[in-house]
């Protein structure tokens, strides 16, 4: 009893608002388009690390397109409040963060920034710019205060900005998160929204949908996992994908060839050497680089393969071969996959060393989950 307690505690719903009239913008703002994705459907993607993701609507029929569980308004046509009231009672976490359809740059990273703020006595959290505008449909809520939300709606108030004054809120300066300014956008009106298309069109296509999904292979030297790799590459651009594959190395390496114009340059000093030519492209950082910035620079693949970075934060398949004397490099529970040829219990995914099919076919249907 006590676990599921914590764990309602420490667990977190996400309600994504959409029984809205869109009165001014004179068409449903959840199918407003940001790139390719609905605001509806950019949003979901912005939550998806959220424990739970409930949509608020009008009718359950309303957007099949969207995974989420649906949850419709107790009383219809009684507002953003009948709305919270209504996901309020179907979710399962005490901390309830909730969103409008409207604004589709705000992410779960921002989300999590602001729960810092839901300490114990608080129960909500509103962000609120320098112009003393509240996102009140942009912030925590506790489900705990269901009860008074509730007794409000019964007398009639519709009115959320009665509802925080029975509450303990803390309000948090937008200014102060990360990139708070460009993300605390509501889109409102026709003009809101052809001001954010035009300004905002590549920028956000390139933030928001040029997510490139990376995998690293870890292995101990002496396992195969460069012969592994040149195997399974082909495979992977068989089936139709873009690969970019970059390897760590623990030692010093160099590319240019003494006496070369790029070698003068970079012994001159040059940060960064390029070399072009019909055929290929390459440019070197001459400086510590950080792994993560350097991989954000590739463009135009479906799918970047390292081959090392142990300590790095993406996914890692591990190849492990009895046969090299060494102990796994990694827990089987810590990997996104195994290759091994041993039996491991401790990993859904678990492949054998001869099985790159199956690897190139596990590497697909991943690549189109998390897209």
């Amino acid at each position: 009893m006590n676990a599921e307690l914590d764990k309602i505690k420490s667990g977190s719903s996400a309600v994504i608002l959409c029984g809205g009239k869109s009165t001014r913008m004179a068409q449903d703002k959840a199918g407003l388009l940001i790139g390719k994705k609905t605001f509806l459907q950019q949003i979901e993607k912005n939550l998806k690390d959220a424990d739970e993701i409930l949509l608020s609507v009008k009718d359950r029929r309303d957007y099949p397109e969207i995974g989420a569980r649906h949850i419709e308004d107790r009383e219809a046509d009684k507002g953003p409040l009948m709305g919270l009231c209504s996901v309020l009672e179907e979710c399962s976490y005490d901390k309830v963060w909730v969103m409008s359809c409207d604004m589709p740059l705000v992410n779960w990273d921002t989300a999590q920034e602001l729960e810092h703020y839901l300490t114990d006595g608080i129960d909500a959290v509103i962000p609120v710019d320098r112009t003393g505008k509240k996102y009140v449909l942009c912030a925590w809520y506790r489900k705990s205060i269901l009860e008074i939300l509730k007794e409000q709606l019964e007398s009639g108030d519709l009115k959320v900005k009665h509802l925080l004054e029975r509450l303990r809120v803390c309000y948090v300066a937008v200014e102060g998160l990360t990139d708070g300014s460009r993300k605390f956008q509501n889109i409102n009106t026709r003009e809101e929204y052809q001001t954010f298309t035009e300004r905002s069109a590549v920028r956000l296509e390139k933030e928001l949908h040029t997510d490139i999904p990376i995998v690293s292979f870890v292995a101990y030297s002496g396992t195969g996992k460069t012969t592994f790799l040149e195997r399974l590459i082909p495979k992977l651009k068989a089936r139709g994908l873009k690969i970019a594959i970059v390897k760590h190395d623990g030692h010093r390496f160099e590319i240019d060839h003494e006496g070369k114009d790029s070698d003068r340059f970079t012994k001159a000093g040059a940060d960064v050497t390029g070399l072009i030519s019909s055929e290929k492209a390459v440019l070197m950082e001459n400086r510590q680089t950080d792994p993560e910035e350097f991989l954000k620079k590739i463009d135009g693949v479906d799918l970047i393969l390292t081959e090392g970075f142990k300590q790095g934060p993406w996914p890692k398949i591990m190849l492990h071969r009895k046969g090299t004397g060494k102990p796994m490099p990694l827990l089987p529970e810590e990997c996104l996959a195994v290759i091994s040829d041993v039996e491991i219990l401790d990993c859904e995914n678990v492949f054998t060393l001869e099985e790159i099919e199956k690897t190139a076919d596990f590497l697909f249907r991943y690549i189109q989950n998390i897209s």
